[in-house]
């Protein structure tokens, strides 16, 4: 007769019992004036009034704690005497060549404004950091560094996020596995042009659009990407309103390997 744990793996056969590694979301934590501080003079990071570092701790593990500063991932350990520095990750130097926005201007991101062909005002942001560690494998992770753009025109706006993903290596170093990824998208869009279209909106002249990704972990190398693509219309719209799902096996690093159905990205 076979004997199980409470959590289902059995005692005879043990490869049974492997788990998954889980996606670690990083977790904010409040510190005291003294222990930023502390953390500032050890970490070389700024302790000005509008510095935007912030300090994480990862799910379950009370002594695990990381500062996103910028570009910058800085692993640290809790004991008795504060934190202490055990690794550090500088992505500063990181070229994000291939990341493209889906939504916005076509071509490779740039860090100037631009001006897409409507003609709208679009800004390539700074690069930042997403606060969740990524399994890649049984024992590393991976840490998304996205590109936000954001685009601007009269009565709405958009803002799409692009993430390549880097796995965290030991030493600082670090190494691309996935790049041009789709990360997520909000737009709001004017319906409204006419007294009729207010009249007849009930105050709802916008349409509404938003993807949204979740990443599951198959195996080494292996994630599945489920999107789920939202756009809801006013009454005024002479759009199609779309609540779509679609998964992909992501497993290679090349910059198309996400194609998104063009009835999504077309408006």
């Amino acid at each position: 007769m076979l004997k199980f744990l409470l959590a289902g793996c059995v005692l005879v056969f043990p490869a049974w019992c492997y788990a998954k590694p889980q996606t670690l979301i990083l977790q904010k934590q409040k510190i005291t004036l003294a222990q930023r501080d502390s953390l500032c003079t050890q970490l070389k990071i700024s302790c000005q009034a509008d510095a935007t570092w912030q300090l994480y701790q990862a799910p379950n593990q009370s002594k695990h704690h990381y500062v996103i500063a910028q570009l910058q991932l800085f692993e640290l350990e809790r004991s008795t005497q504060g934190f202490q520095l055990r690794k550090l990750w500088d992505f500063s130097g990181y070229p994000p060549l291939s990341q493209t926005p889906h939504w916005t201007v076509e071509g490779p991101s740039e860090k100037e404004d631009l001006l897409d062909e409507h003609g709208n005002f679009v800004r390539a942001d700074a690069l930042h950091l997403y606060p969740v560690l990524f399994p890649i494998n049984d024992t590393d992770y991976s840490i998304a560094l996205i590109q936000r753009w954001d685009e601007m025109y009269s009565g709405g706006g958009m803002t799409e996020e692009v993430a390549d993903f880097l796995q965290l290596k030991p030493e600082g170093k670090y190494q691309q596995v996935f790049q041009n990824i789709p990360f997520s998208v909000s737009r709001m869009i004017r319906a409204c042009f006419s007294e009729q279209d207010y009249a007849q909106s009930n105050e709802q002249c916008h349409d509404l659009e938003k993807l949204v990704l979740n990443i599951e972990y198959l195996q080494a190398n292996t994630w599945r990407m489920k999107y789920h693509y939202m756009r809801t219309l006013s009454p005024a719209s002479d759009q199609q309103p779309i609540n779509q799902r679609q998964n992909y096996l992501l497993n290679t690093n090349t910059a198309d390997a996400i194609q998104l159905p063009r009835a999504w990205t077309t408006y």
